[in-house]
């Protein structure tokens, strides 16, 4: 794992100094006879953007599902902002609205900005305005590109398409 130098908070948790957003104690994770995931532990604090890199198969997505309770886990535990990460219910859907992940085979709207694209969420699901989440999504994006892709891919650039047959794509 490698880790960066922790950013200002920006997400919607309540605020408890001194403990870390996420941990995760022990998780064990099996597939029938397939052990996926094997007595994994890790913390991250708020703000902290740590990255989960390793070879195919060895976990990473399973791992980013467990925490987001798409996957249950065999043994361990997870907390996030100090609480028991819910089973079911109406805490699960509160938690999958601020617990954001992207999928391996993620696909943006290509007729949509990176912009819209990574607004569209916190403006339908969290019912954000439209200002507060650009200003968000404008941090994020901005911690997650370097220098040379900032120059290249500017916010407003109409998002990229997996697809090799043309597609319309909106600009500003």
């Amino acid at each position: 794992m490698q880790r960066s130098e922790p950013a200002p908070d920006t997400s919607n948790f309540s605020v408890r100094r001194g403990e870390p957003l996420v941990v995760v104690d022990h998780v064990e994770k099996h597939y029938g006879q397939f052990h996926a995931l094997k007595d994994v532990s890790l913390s991250v604090d708020r703000g902290e953007v740590v990255v989960v890199i390793g070879p195919s198969g060895s976990g990473k997505s399973t791992l980013c599902r467990t925490i987001n309770r798409l996957e249950t886990f065999t043994s361990g535990s997870i907390r996030i902002d100090g609480d028991e990460l819910p089973k079911e219910g109406k805490a699960l859907a509160a938690l999958r609205a601020d617990v954001g992940m992207v999928f391996q085979s993620f696909n943006l709207f290509a007729h949509l900005t990176v912009l819209d694209n990574v607004t569209l969420g916190p403006i339908k699901v969290k019912r954000q305005s439209k200002a507060d989440a650009e200003r968000a999504a404008r941090v994020l994006l901005e911690r997650s590109a370097s220098p040379s892709r900032r120059r290249s891919c500017p916010v407003s650039s109409p998002a990229a398409s997996s697809s090799a047959s043309p597609s319309p794509a909106r600009s500003r």
